[in-house]
């Protein structure tokens, strides 16, 4: 009898449809699916408790054993209204940000962008599990990820918008988030059902918004721009590209030892 092959996303209206119809599939029981955020997934699959997760595509250059799934990811072209920093006074005066605690891609993206782009020398402080950045009176800014970032309003915070500005620094769209798979791990045919998943996604895009909109806080037609245009998820050759000069400039920082090539399922 073959292996269920343990499969973990992350909740937020961004992975919707890379997921449609799984939940439903896995009684066939040829996998099984989780849902957690982004720096629980990573942590799970690094720990061998997941064999393929949707997860930040920083992970990749820190574990030398995973495997990207061809052809699918959470991309970003032009903007990404869930991945932003928002700061207090001119950007070019902030000295401290809080990171989010739910991601690990935008917290290496925020310093790639401050330092590399903007020139900044900002300290970086890590929240705990559920607290704020906003409440903090010693915080220049914070990072937000996900479904809370797209609601996000509060006086005196102005956004940046992460992607626009990795778009300005290197002309090439970014990768969020992949399926990525450890070492040693055989897919066999749960790499179709993925496969599948995104294309019955793709083909139900209305049908996530008018599911999610309204848990999400958005207007039924913001959340179907958001799923449907901002977001995209083919893992081209663009985006390939993107992913590659990511590794790069986190080898550049020093957070990673070194960029490594792609390597597929």
């Amino acid at each position: 009898m073959s292996k269920l092959v343990r499969i973990g996303s992350v909740p937020y209206l961004n992975s919707k449809a890379l997921i449609w119809g799984l939940e439903e599939r896995e009684k066939s029981g040829a996998y099984t699916l989780e849902l957690q955020p982004p720096s629980l997934l990573a942590k799970r699959l690094a720990a061998g408790e997941l064999d393929v997760a949707l997860v930040s595509s920083v992970e990749f250059f820190r574990h030398d054993t995973y495997r990207i799934v061809p052809g699918i990811g959470v991309c970003g072209d032009r903007e990404m209204w869930s991945i932003r920093l928002f700061h207090r006074g001119p950007l070019k005066k902030i000295r401290r940000v809080a990171l989010d605690p739910a991601s690990e891609t935008t917290n290496t993206l925020v310093r790639v962008v401050l330092a590399e782009r903007h020139g900044l020398n900002v300290e970086y402080v890590r929240l705990a599990p559920g607290e704020d950045g906003a409440k903090r009176g010693d915080l220049d800014g914070h990072v937000r990820i996900g479904d809370p970032c797209l609601t996000f309003r509060e006086p005196g915070f102005e956004p940046l918008d992460l992607m626009a500005e990795w778009r300005a620094h290197t002309g090439l769209p970014f990768v969020f988030a992949a399926w990525l798979v450890r070492g040693g791990v055989e897919l066999g045919p749960v790499k179709q059902r993925l496969a599948q998943a995104r294309r019955d996604g793709l083909a139900h895009i209305d049908e996530i918004a008018k599911l999610h909109h309204e848990e999400v806080g958005l207007s039924l037609e913001r959340a179907r721009a958001y799923v449907g245009g901002i977001i995209h998820y083919d893992l081209g050759d663009a985006e390939c590209a993107g992913l590659r000069r990511f590794g790069e400039e986190l080898a550049k920082l020093g957070l990673i030892k070194q960029a490594r090539e792609l390597v597929f399922v």
